[in-house]
C-alpha cells in the first residue's frame, strides 16, 4: 500500500521525520503535484493514537518546506502506483485550485461553547414545542453569525458548523496569513468580552486540513 500524507506545491525537500510505523518518507510527482507518501506491506493501517500522531508530525514538518500544502485525511491509502496516479490525476485541476487558495496561509480554529442549557418547560402542545425549538435554532444561528462574520472578514476563506451539540454554538475554521494570526486572536478575545456567557477557544495555527477539497486531499 502507498500511504498519502499530503499534496504539496514547490516542495523543497522531505523532512527528517519518519512516517507511520516508522516508515521512511518518499516523494512522488503526479501531473506536476508533489505527493509525500510511505510504502507499507499491509493493505490498510490500524487507527492507533501513534499512527494518527505520526501522520500529523509528517504534515506539520512539511508546512515550512512547501509553497502550499493540502494535508490528506488520516488513512488515505492506495493499492499501487497506478491507483495513486489515477486518483490524483483525475482531481488535479481541483487540487491546484485548492493549493492556490491555501498558499501562504495557515488554519486557525474556533470553538464557541455556551452555558449548560436549562431544562425546557413542558410545552402545552406539539405546535408550541416546535415553535420553541425553531426560536432557539434561530437565536443560535443569529449568535453564530454575529461571531463568525467579523472573523471571516479577517480570513481568506472560512468554514463553520452551527449548534453541533446543545452547548457547542459554533465550530469554525479560518484561513489566515501567518502575519495576521495575532490580530485574529485579538478579535476573538474582543468577541469573548462582548459575550460574557460564552467561551471562545482559538486553536492553531494548523496546516489547512479544513480547506482540502471535500475535507481531505
Amino acid at each position: 500500500m502507498i500511504y498519502l500524507y499530503a499534496i504539496a506545491e514547490e516542495l523543497d525537500e522531505l523532512p527528517d521525520v519518519r512516517g507511520i510505523e516508522d516508515a521512511p518518507l518518499a516523494r512522488r510527482e503526479v501531473d506536476g503535484l508533489d505527493l509525500v507518501v510511505s510504502e507499507h506491506e499491509r493493505a490498510s493501517l490500524e487507527t492507533t493514537e501513534e499512527a494518527v500522531l505520526a501522520h500529523a508530525r509528517v504534515v506539520e514538518a512539511l508546512v515550512g518546506r512547501s509553497a502550499a500544502l493540502l494535508p490528506a485525511r488520516f488513512g488515505r491509502g492506495f493499492g499501487d502506483e497506478r491507483a495513486l496516479d489515477e486518483a490524483i490525476r483525475g482531481r488535479a485541476a481541483t487540487l491546484r485550485e485548492a493549493l492556490a487558495q491555501v498558499r501562504g496561509c495557515v488554519e486557525v480554529g474556533l470553538r464557541v461553547v455556551g452555558e449548560e442549557p436549562s431544562r425546557p418547560a413542558e410545552a402545552p402542545s406539539g405546535r408550541a414545542y416546535m415553535q420553541a425549538r425553531l426560536a432557539r435554532a434561530e437565536e443560535t444561528e443569529r449568535l453564530a453569525r454575529e461571531l463568525h462574520e467579523p472573523l471571516a472578514a479577517l480570513a481568506r476563506a472560512s468554514t463553520r458548523t452551527v449548534a453541533a451539540t446543545p452547548r457547542l454554538v459554533l465550530s469554525g475554521a479560518y484561513l489566515v496569513e501567518p502575519s495576521e494570526v495575532e490580530a485574529f486572536r485579538r478579535r476573538v478575545a474582543e468577541l469573548e468580552a462582548e459575550h460574557p456567557r460564552l467561551t471562545l477557544v482559538c486553536t492553531g495555527p494548523w496546516p489547512a486540513y479544513s480547506f482540502a477539497p471535500g475535507g481531505d486531499a
